[in-house]
């Protein structure tokens, strides 16, 4: 395997770990919102149910519970309409899809072509843009780490800058 063709395994390498790690940001916003909402779900249908029966008599529920726990209720959808874990999860999962598309146009350029060929030359130009012209959005590390370990697993990619030269890094 000559050295541009080490490169292009590396980029690919590179952007599998990227596509996992926007999946997994993409779960971990989406879990946020399905608990907030189950969470503010529960409260509300509890308050609302205590008000409808009278043998809750209590006084400290009816004065002092219910109201924080409605408070909380506030709190809580307030929070998940300010953060929008589900729009973000959307940008994620987009964005993992958009890193996938171009791991699978490097595949058959990988496959089939020659790095002598001047189209395999424009065709590796055309990628970088691709991927350059991606925006960036932060991976919480641990999803990132846990991309990285999944796509190691796999064990179809030469070691991290394996392309390089070890002499060329001292």
């Amino acid at each position: 395997m000559n050295r541009n063709e080490l490169m292009l395994l590396d980029w690919m390498r590179k952007i599998h770990q990227l596509e996992y790690a926007h999946c997994y940001q993409s779960i971990a916003y989406s879990e946020v919102e399905r608990t907030i909402g189950i969470g503010a779900f529960i409260l509300t249908t509890t308050v609302a149910f205590t008000y409808r029966f009278p043998f809750i008599d209590f006084p400290i529920i009816k004065e002092y519970i219910l109201p924080l726990i409605a408070f909380i209720v506030a709190i809580l959808t307030g929070y998940q309409t300010f953060i929008k874990p589900g729009e973000k999860a959307e940008i994620h999962r987009k964005l993992g899809l958009e890193y996938e598309k171009i791991r699978h146009e490097i595949e058959p350029l990988f496959i089939s072509a020659s790095s002598e060929n001047s189209d395999f030359e424009l065709s590796i130009k055309i990628i970088k843009g691709k991927w350059d012209s991606l925006n960036s959005l932060y991976v919480n590390e641990k999803h990132y780490i846990k991309a990285k370990e999944k796509v190691k697993f796999f064990e179809r990619y030469p070691n991290e800058l394996g392309f390089i030269p070890n002499n060329s890094l001292q």
